[in-house]
C-alpha cells in the first residue's frame, strides 16, 4: 500500500481549511474601525505577515527590539524599543495587536503593564500565541534554539526569525492572572488545534498530527492542549 503523500492529506482532511493567521486577522477586524490609532506590538520586518490596516486605520505604529522593524512596510510608523519601555504617551492606541511574541517575554507582567498604559481605557489588546501544553512547545522547551533554527530552516523560515522561547504567559491559566494584575479583563480566548504543519517532513508523522488535532477538536476537554491561543483582552 502506498503511502499518501502530505498534498493527498491535505485535498482528504483539510479541502476548505482556514488557518491559524487568517483567523488571527478576522479577529484584528472584528476591532478595526477608521480613524483609529493601532500598534504592532513586535512588528519585526513584516515579511512572514503582511496585512492592509494602514487602510483603514489612521495610523500604524510598530514597535520591536530589532531595528529590521524600521523597513517594515505595513506600518505608518516604527520605533525601535523594547515592548517594557514604549516610546509613546499615554492612552496613545486604539487597539494593539501582537503576533507570535508573547511565547519569548521572558518577564510578561511589565510587558503588559506598559501596554496597557499606552492603551485608552475600553481598548483591546489581541494576542496570537501557541499553547505551552502543546506537544510543539513541550518539545521546544527542551531542544536549543540551534535545533530550532535547524527545524525552521527546513520548514522555509530565515534564522534571523527564529528566537529563543520563554512560554510564560501561554496557557489558559496564567494569561487571566497576569490580565488582572495588569488592568486588564480577558473579553475571549481562543484555543485553535491546527493541521500539523510542524509535521509536514513526511505522511507518517503528519497523519499523527493529523489524528492529534482530530481528537483535541472533538471536545473542549481537550482545548488546554490545542497549539494555537488567540486571546482578547480589553483594557479597564
Amino acid at each position: 500500500m502506498a503511502i499518501p503523500t502530505i498534498a493527498a492529506l491535505d485535498r482528504r482532511f483539510y479541502s476548505d481549511y482556514i488557518d491559524e493567521h487568517a483567523r488571527f486577522d478576522v479577529c484584528i477586524r472584528r476591532h478595526l474601525r477608521p480613524g483609529m490609532d493601532v500598534l504592532d506590538a513586535g512588528a519585526g520586518r513584516g515579511i512572514r505577515y503582511p496585512y492592509d490596516y494602514g487602510r483603514i486605520a489612521s495610523r500604524v505604529a510598530g514597535v520591536d527590539v530589532d531595528p529590521a522593524v524600521l523597513d517594515n512596510v505595513n506600518l505608518t510608523d516604527a520605533a525601535v524599543a523594547d515592548l517594557a519601555a514604549l516610546p509613546y504617551p499615554n492612552g496613545a492606541f486604539d487597539l494593539v495587536f501582537s503576533k507570535y511574541v508573547f511565547e519569548h517575554l521572558e518577564y510578561p507582567l511589565p510587558v503588559l503593564r506598559e501596554l496597557r498604559r499606552v492603551m485608552r481605557p475600553g481598548a483591546h489588546l489581541l494576542v496570537h500565541t501557541p499553547n505551552r501544553w502543546h506537544y510543539v512547545a513541550l518539545s521546544a522547551r527542551i531542544t536549543p534554539l540551534r535545533f530550532h533554527v535547524w527545524f525552521n530552516e527546513r520548514r522555509g523560515r530565515v534564522e534571523a526569525d527564529t528566537f529563543p522561547t520563554c512560554y510564560r504567559v501561554n496557557d489558559v491559566r496564567s494569561i487571566p492572572r497576569l490580565a488582572a494584575r495588569s488592568g486588564f479583563q480577558v473579553a475571549d480566548l481562543e484555543q485553535i488545534e491546527t493541521k500539523p504543519d510542524y509535521l509536514a517532513f513526511h505522511p507518517i508523522p503528519y497523519l499523527a498530527g493529523i489524528a492529534y488535532e482530530r481528537l483535541v477538536n472533538r471536545s473542549e476537554r481537550f482545548g488546554c492542549i490545542r497549539v494555537q491561543l488567540i486571546v482578547d483582552l480589553r483594557a479597564v
